[in-house]
């Protein structure tokens, strides 16, 4: 990255103390990156985070008015990089784990949503007091004769009043504040899950099953944890498309993946690896385990009737499982599960094959 595109830059690398206007500019950088990151289908890995962070900080210290091609610019002349590069170098980098800016930025949020509700109450508390402390002053004023006493009495009054027309200002400003807050925390949250989830069937994404994957290949090779991995494909989907229309085909897809939240334990783990293919953890099975699973998936979709979609679509999908080996890695595994997967094809479509 370029030097002197962002001045928060230095403040938050040296983790120093971050004013009231800087928490504001962070709000308005955030809320501004997170909605075009989304928009333009940027996956928001820590690396892509906080190189969109800087680039949406310059912007909004310079107060640029740009639009999405000139922004895309603005990252392209800081950084002479791809703008969604995500390529992950380590298991490390898979997990994906909060750090460096994301981690920071999201303690920024977590941490001034505390405190800003605590100062509101004692606001609150404060003028309540004044208010009491005013009345009485103001009814102890009724028996006094001396005017100088009543002159000062009623700057005294004056001054309280002064104060608690400020507290109302702060507490209002704060109060407002704190609802950014909130949705920033909210906004947060919702780009987390939108890099984890496929949007069309609400199942997660290849992403995401691949480092559950890792985790469980890992969970295997220390501890010996057992578990399946299932991979299935709607047999001649394109047909289905090219006959009824995508609208139907995405409409498909979504009853599929319902199925697969019907008939899936808790603790199984669905995803969508991209088109029609679907993919399943099943901790804790062998591989014939595995496939009783899967032949109880492949019996659901085969005997379902999709009148929802308007149209009378029967359906049929092929299954390939198989189990870890110790040696195993996330490329080794998913390409034996695939070869199960064609075997099933290769055979006649609508079965499961199992390769241990």
């Amino acid at each position: 990255m370029k030097d002197n595109y962002c001045k928060l830059q230095q403040k938050l690398s040296q983790n120093e103390n971050l004013s009231r206007d800087d928490i504001k500019t962070i709000m308005q950088i955030i809320r501004k990156q997170i909605n075009f990151m989304i928009k333009n289908n940027i996956i928001i890995t820590p690396k892509n985070y906080e190189r969109w962070f800087y680039v949406f900080c310059h912007i909004t210290e310079n107060s640029l008015d740009l639009n999405d091609l000139e922004i895309l610019g603005v990252f392209k002349e800081i950084y002479n990089a791809p703008y969604d590069e995500i390529k992950e170098k380590s298991p490390e980098d898979l997990q994906i784990k909060q750090k460096g800016i994301v981690k920071k930025l999201v303690r920024i949020a977590d941490t001034i949503e505390y405190k800003l509700a605590e100062v509101i109450a004692t606001l609150d508390s404060h003028n309540h007091s004044l208010d009491s402390h005013k009345n009485e002053i103001a009814q102890d004023e009724e028996y006094i004769e001396d005017q100088k006493l009543k002159e000062t009495l009623q700057k005294i009054l004056d001054e309280l009043e002064k104060l608690r027309h400020e507290n109302e200002m702060l507490s209002s400003e704060l109060r407002k504040y704190h609802a950014d807050v909130i949705r920033l925390q909210g906004e947060l949250m919702t780009a987390r899950t939108e890099a984890e989830i496929d949007f069309l069937t609400g199942l997660l994404n290849r992403r995401r099953f691949e480092r559950a994957l890792l985790e469980m290949l890992n969970e295997y090779q220390r501890r010996g944890y057992p578990f399946a991995l299932i991979l299935l494909d709607i047999d001649d989907f394109k047909s289905i498309n090219d006959t009824y229309g995508h609208p139907a085909g995405d409409q498909l897809l979504k009853e599929v993946a319902l199925i697969l939240k019907t008939f899936l334990r808790a603790n199984n783990i669905a995803a969508r690896l991209g088109g029609e293919e679907f993919a399943i953890l099943v901790p804790g099975a062998t591989a014939k385990e595995g496939e009783i699973i899967a032949n109880r998936l492949r019996s659901a979709m085969e005997h379902r009737n999709f009148i929802d979609l308007e149209k009378d679509i029967h359906i049929t999908a092929s299954f390939g499982v198989t189990a870890p080996h110790t040696d195993d890695t996330i490329d080794t595994i998913l390409e034996r599960a695939d070869k199960a997967l064609y075997e099933a094809k290769k055979q006649g479509k609508n079965r499961v094959v199992i390769v241990e």
